[in-house]
């Protein structure tokens, strides 16, 4: 018998798993960054200098209720007080290395005027005061090394815009920002440095690139705040901001590029007047600052996950389209085939805080982020204005709706939400005529529907663009309704074919599917002017089943609500359903979300017989195909 080998010149590989696409692997294990807790801090101070890296920084100065002359070493896990300051000060600035930084500028009471211009160098030991700034100042942005740095903006009697550079004995004044500030952050070198937002008084995004000569207004901050401290970074293309005031303390966090700038993960506490030190937008620290309470916490922001910039691990094995191989445990010959249905798995994610089905849910981006609000607790005879939040590690509670629904039609993203009609109560209960409206932060009350009712359906990926279709009693006359929102108002638009109840709708205002309800099997597709019967479901659903992506490319998930209720996934292609892999525990009226069918978020509902589930299910799948190669 000739050998594989022999005929196609190399041999068949034997796999114990199936391959996973690195895509998905990336998805599994994103490449992000986020803040950890690390070591307190020995005095809890704000508006503080600082300098180093992520295992090697120092504060100085500052006001932990009145100015100091402290100064504390950290070695990436904890902190130590070395030598004081000579002249006590805070609302400094800091640049260099833990070995080798200098401070400057700041306020100096009882000195008057307050602001001071005076510089000290540390040698690693000691501080020795040195060549002054040629302007009192204070609030400035501060970056560079103990003998090549830049002071720019910052405050004497107002906002200025004047920048010095420091050669390591003496401050020259070069030219000037672009827009006079103070409470600014900036990060760098002397030759590529950035300053990002502050006050003018008012609070400002703008943010300016140094190049060693003079400043470049580039792309605004997402956010205007002020009172930073010093910032992250290595060079004008590469950053860190977080902290300081929007007014009250921020936790939020924006890495730049050299192009623009991305909201990241949040601090774990919010805080003003903050030490920031790092050497990149990978690896930086966050310490003491007020909230306005002095805090002595510190954090670490670092990355994990897959770097998608690198190759993967030579021990990883990706699927490759054509790949032929032998499974040894399955004891299968497979191929690797471009197309078809996802492979993919259901895993558990966190529970949420509150019992409950027939939510709101909405989640656009992928499974580390969701919200769901509303729903009915059995078991409980009551009906929930709760709200939760995820992280993609844990549920948030609140804030609540600003009144109570189930069974209501929901749609948009995690910070930009509605949920529309559904049942204030239990059986009977009047309907919710209302839109309730939710921006990231609070719930405020929105437009009234056309025909209030319970039992339908929404799509669409804002507070602005949805679309609620659908409805009725259970049991009671289906309805066929469709009504498009913009923010403000619902206006009647086209009817479905079908009346349904609780069918399962996913996409946008404009290309939605309306998918099963009540015992029917068949599938509407809204073009944005009109519906159009196009398919049918495998498996019939009810009951608001979780539905996630977009009108070619979507899940529906579980079905019926006579209980035990099922663990049903069923894939969308814009054309047919296909069934791929069941969730892990039976349900039904669980809330889902998810921006397509390689990502899809199952949260709560009922399951068998009728006990209600704080359970989350993330879906995770590659957009590749596995078929295995019979012999006959």
């Amino acid at each position: 018998m000739s050998e594989y080998k022999g005929i196609k010149g190399f041999q068949v590989q034997t796999r114990t798993d199936d391959p996973t696409p690195y895509a998905q692997a990336l998805a599994d294990n994103p490449y992000a960054g986020v803040w950890s807790s690390s070591g307190n801090v020995n005095l809890a101070r704000g508006w503080m200098a600082s300098a180093g890296t992520y295992t090697a920084g120092m504060i100085m100065g500052g006001d932990p209720g009145a100015r100091t002359d402290r100064t504390e070493l950290y070695d990436g896990s904890s902190w130590t007080e070395v030598n004081d300051l000579n002249l006590i000060r805070g609302q400094n600035v800091g640049a260099g290395l833990q070995t080798a930084s200098i401070t400057f500028g700041g306020i100096s009471p009882p000195q008057s005027p307050a602001e001071i211009a005076n510089t000290e160098s540390w040698d690693g030991t000691n501080w020795t005061e040195v060549g002054d700034l040629n302007e009192g100042k204070y609030g400035m942005s501060g970056f560079g090394t103990a003998t090549a740095a830049v002071s720019g903006g910052g405050f004497d009697t107002a906002a200025v815009n004047s920048t010095e550079t420091w050669d390591g004995t003496s401050w020259t004044e070069v030219n000037e920002m672009n827009t006079a500030r103070w409470y600014l952050t900036g990060a760098g070198t002397q030759t590529s440095g950035i300053a990002a937002v502050g006050a003018t008084p008012s609070q400002v995004d703008n943010v300016e690139t140094w190049n060693g000569s003079s400043w470049t207004e580039v792309s605004e901050a997402n956010t205007a705040r002020d009172q930073m401290c010093d910032g992250a970074g290595s060079s004008s293309t590469n950053a860190l901001i977080y902290g300081g005031a929007t007014p009250g303390a921020s936790a939020l966090t924006e890495s730049w590029d050299g192009t623009s700038w991305t909201e990241v993960n949040d601090l774990a506490t919010a805080r003003k007047g903050l030490g920031a030190f790092g050497a990149n937008n990978l690896n930086a620290v966050a310490a003491s600052g007020a909230t306005p309470t002095r805090i002595t916490n510190t954090e670490e922001w670092s990355f994990s996950g897959l770097d998608p910039s690198t190759t993967p691990a030579a021990s990883y094995a990706d699927a490759i389209v054509g790949d032929f191989y032998y499974n040894s445990t399955t004891g299968q010959f497979k191929t690797v085939n471009d197309g078809g249905a996802p492979i993919g798995t259901w895993s558990s994610g966190a529970s949420t805080n509150t019992e409950a089905g027939q939510r709101g849910s909405a989640s656009r981006s992928s499974t580390s982020s969701a919200f769901v609000s509303g729903g009915f607790r059995m078991g409980v005879p009551d009906v929930t204005a709760n709200a939760e939040s995820y992280d993609g590690t844990s549920w948030t509670e609140g804030p609540n709706q600003p009144g109570t629904n189930r069974i209501g039609a929901a749609w948009g993203a995690t910070n930009s939400y509605v949920t529309a009609g559904g049942s204030t109560g239990t059986s009977g209960a009047p309907i919710n005529p209302y839109a309730f409206e939710w921006n990231g932060t609070s719930f405020s009350n929105g437009g009234q529907l056309n025909n209030a009712r319970r039992n339908a359906a929404g799509a669409g990926v804002s507070e602005t663009a949805g679309r609620a279709f659908a409805g009725g009693d259970n049991p009671g006359p289906a309805q066929a309704f469709n009504e498009s929102y913009n923010g403000t108002a619902f206006t009647e638009e086209t009817d479905l074919n079908t009346a349904r109840i609780r069918p399962t709708g996913f996409g946008t205002t404009t290309a939605a599917i309306a998918a099963s309800g009540g015992s029917g099997t068949n599938v509407e597709s809204w073009d944005g002017s009109s519906w159009t019967e196009v398919a049918e479901v495998v498996v019939a659903l009810s009951n608001g089943s979780g539905g996630a992506g977009t009108a070619t490319d979507g899940l529906i998930f579980c079905k019926n609500g006579t209980p035990p209720g099922a663990a049903t996934c069923q894939f969308w292609n814009g054309t047919s359903f296909t069934e791929v892999a069941d969730l892990s525990v039976n349900r039904y009226a669980n809330a889902g979300g998810g921006a397509n069918s390689t990502n899809a978020i199952s949260v709560g509902g009922y399951g068998p017989p009728t006990a209600v589930t704080t359970s989350t299910e993330l879906w995770s799948a590659g957009d590749f195909e596995i078929k295995s190669v019979t012999t006959s």
